[in-house]
């Protein structure tokens, strides 16, 4: 059994970190893409802080493009991306207007939504995980914050029993622990920044 569970733990965190090795490629390409359309746009788009303020404010440059203008003049406003890349065909052919600039920015707030979605799956694959030792981790997804810590302790001391009784052994125990921690911080604190050493400086 022993044997079992720590290979297990072993082969899903290989698929784990193959996850985060995607996520990592992402977050690469957008920051790089994200500073030519820093270059593009005149500094009118910045690189923010968080995901979610970046996809902010990449809405609100998308906005203020002349195409989304002139849809909103139309009273045109609710559409997906792949019809508003539609009309910027369309606006461009009618209009000769190079709309690259808000291409741009539309692939990149897609690279945010792929990264969300990868980061879920990750999250939710560490909870699977977990769960094989201790159920109760599922719970995370329907507690308060306040619970967090109790939650934590919980399934730490879970792992550690199973760790004292030679169920799992020093690097499964290792690798539990690392997950634990990885799903704890995402409840706790959302997404991941952009890290510090990409951000646009004037």
């Amino acid at each position: 059994m022993s044997t079992d569970l720590n290979l297990k733990i072993l082969e899903s965190y290989v698929e784990i970190d193959k996850i985060q090795d995607e996520i990592n490629n992402k977050m690469f390409n957008f920051i790089t893409n994200a500073n030519q359309l820093v270059e593009l746009s005149e500094d009118d788009y910045q690189i923010e802080k968080t995901i979610k303020l970046n996809k902010i404010s990449l809405k609100s440059y998308i906005l203020d493009s002349p195409c989304c203008s002139s849809l909103q003049e139309n009273n045109i406003t609710n559409y997906s991306i792949e019809e508003l890349k539609n009309f910027f065909v369309k606006y461009e052919k009618i209009y000769n207007e190079d709309l690259s600039k808000y291409y741009l920015a539309l692939s990149l707030y897609e690279i945010l939504e792929e990264i969300e979605k990868l980061i879920d799956k990750k999250i939710e694959r560490e909870i699977s995980e977990i769960s094989n030792i201790f159920n109760d981790i599922r719970n995370i997804q329907n507690i308060v914050s306040d619970e967090y810590e109790k939650l934590y302790f919980d399934s730490k001391n879970k792992i550690n029993t199973e760790y004292k009784n030679n169920k799992i052994n020093d690097m499964a125990y290792n690798l539990c622990i690392q997950l634990l921690n990885d799903i704890f911080n995402f409840y706790m604190n959302g997404y991941p920044n952009i890290p510090d050493e990409y951000l646009y400086k004037e």
